[in-house]
């Protein structure tokens, strides 16, 4: 079934759905994936550049005719803590268990913006909620979200780098692997735009990071499907916000105390250095 075919099937459900007992998902028209960036601090600036594309983008009359297809541009995004393409696309094992294994400590692993039309992060477990139901068995995640009837954006945005940085940086087999798994498993009609994670304070991290997001880049290349990376991850992105105190949380003596999640403020820098190759990314995505 064509990517519009199951749009037209869905939006058929919904409706029925609604006229019963069923809580339908109010589906996004945009549906940004990631790791714990996405919950501390890139969901709410991911959304806001998403749904404001054509104010960002440099339009043109093809541009604006491909950006029909995503609707209202309503953009949602969800961040799993501690997960990569190998979480989601593997069956079981540990990295699947950063997905479905309920967080022993605080009982939620991920936080989403805009899913169900709330604006608002909430903080939810993954496979509690009927909106966030990627743990079926015998599934991979992937599988479970892009089920018939279940997820189905116009544009899926995928945007993980840390926490696979020394599998992709040290082993050309895995990188292979995840990207082979990712296309295999998200719906080839489906356009799709890897982005990796925005740049984080210390510099040894951010050199594994920057080799690590060559092999994966290079291996969507390779792969000439219908996801396109990008590689955000640049010396830009490093000189604007790697080292600077002031784009991470600090204590009370200004010392930086998570090194590792970029605020706000730095992810709208790495949005704003990206921003024309990102468009020409979603634009060729949309083709």
């Amino acid at each position: 079934m064509t990517h519009m075919g199951r749009s037209i099937l869905r939006t058929a459900l919904v409706a029925i759905l609604s006229l019963g007992s069923v809580p339908a998902l109010a589906q996004p028209d945009i549906l940004v994936l990631g790791d714990s960036q996405i919950s501390f601090g890139a969901g709410k600036e991911y959304t806001r550049f998403f749904q404001d594309l054509p104010q960002r983008c440099n339009m043109t009359a093809e541009r604006t005719r491909l950006l029909e297809k995503l609707g209202a541009r309503q953009t949602a995004a969800i961040g799993v803590r501690s997960t990569s393409l190998q979480s989601w696309t593997s069956v079981s094992g540990p990295t699947r268990g950063a997905i479905c294994d309920v967080d022993k400590k605080f009982g939620v692993n991920a936080g989403a913006y805009g899913i169900d039309g709330n604006p608002d992060r909430v903080f939810i477990q993954i496979g509690k909620g009927s909106s966030y139901q990627f743990c079926k068995p015998k599934q991979t995640a992937f599988e479970a979200m892009f089920a018939e009837n279940y997820y189905d954006p116009g544009l899926l945005v995928l945007t993980f780098l840390g926490n696979s940085a020394d599998r992709w940086a040290n082993s050309p087999e895995a990188v292979a692997q995840d990207v082979s798994k990712t296309l295999e498993q998200v719906p080839k009609d489906m356009p799709c735009v890897f982005i990796s994670s925005a740049p984080v304070y210390l510099k040894k991290t951010n050199d594994k990071r920057m080799k690590a997001q060559t092999a994966i880049a290079r291996a969507f290349e390779r792969a000439d499907a219908q996801c396109i990376a990008v590689e955000g991850f640049n010396a830009k992105t490093r000189a604007a916000i790697e080292g600077k105190p002031k784009y991470f949380r600090r204590n009370e003596a200004g010392r930086v105390k998570d090194p590792h999640h970029p605020s706000p403020a730095a992810i709208r820098q790495f949005l704003k250095i990206n921003t024309v190759d990102f468009c020409d990314a979603i634009f060729e995505a949309l083709k």
